[in-house]
């Protein structure tokens, strides 16, 4: 089971992947970024520290979000480290 724990952190909203990395937790992070993007934010982190494994539909959404966030004022950037969650950000940008 995954979720996406969403905080917001001055002008940043962060969007932390915990567990799998699935379709189920990828239209969850898409719908979240979404909702950012519409609020005005100018800046959304993906954290994938927490990711504990993953698909290739959830590493898809990967990509996606960088579309969905391309007009965001100061961008979209990935918090990862060695695991899984960096994995599948490679995966979707390979």
């Amino acid at each position: 089971m995954s979720s996406v724990a969403v905080t917001a952190q001055g002008g940043v909203v962060v969007l932390a992947v915990q567990g799998r990395l699935d379709a189920t937790a990828g239209a969850a992070l898409l719908a979240a970024i979404g909702q950012a993007v519409v609020g005005g934010i100018p800046r959304v982190d993906i954290d994938l520290r927490p990711v504990t494994s993953f698909t290739a539909a959830g590493a898809d959404a990967l990509a996606t979000c960088r579309t969905a966030a391309a007009d965001l004022i100061d961008g979209l950037h990935y918090c990862t480290g060695p695991g899984p969650g960096q994995d599948a950000l490679l995966t979707a940008y390979a």
